[in-house]
């Protein structure tokens, strides 16, 4: 039921619903379904910063910053998928993480979107 209500709200929330759900199936350890449940709840609170097109981006709010914050960029990459990047503008995702403090690193790959040099003398998060 919580599936749906979030899956009916946007583009962005029905792609990582389907790549979680997907990504859940598979989840068996306590880590995995952590690095799911952040990210279902960085999607939920993010969901109108991240939908394309690339512009115009929109300084994010506090309580997406909070869930930004709480993601693993390991994690994040893991789930980048061509399903993923249908719903979710990567420029805006990097322009989010990259301004609520949790950068990406310039160079980082995650699913076919390398992550430019930003110019923020941030160094950003391994992939």
């Amino acid at each position: 039921m919580a599936m749906a209500k979030l899956a009916s709200s946007s583009p962005l929330v029905l792609a990582l619903v389907f790549v979680a759900a997907m990504a859940a199936a598979a989840t068996s350890d306590a880590g995995d379904r952590l690095c799911y449940d952040d990210l279902m709840n960085a999607a939920t609170q993010c969901q109108n910063y991240l939908t394309h097109p690339a512009e115009p981006k929109i300084p994010p709010s506090e309580k997406c910053c909070r869930a930004v914050g709480d993601v693993a960029i390991p994690c994040l990459c893991s789930f980048v998928t061509e399903q993923f990047e249908k719903g979710v503008c990567m420029e805006k995702l990097v322009y989010v993480f990259d301004y609520c403090k949790n950068p990406l690193r310039p160079g980082c790959k995650c699913g076919s979107y390398k992550v430019p040099p930003l110019g923020l003398g941030l160094e950003g998060n391994e992939c």
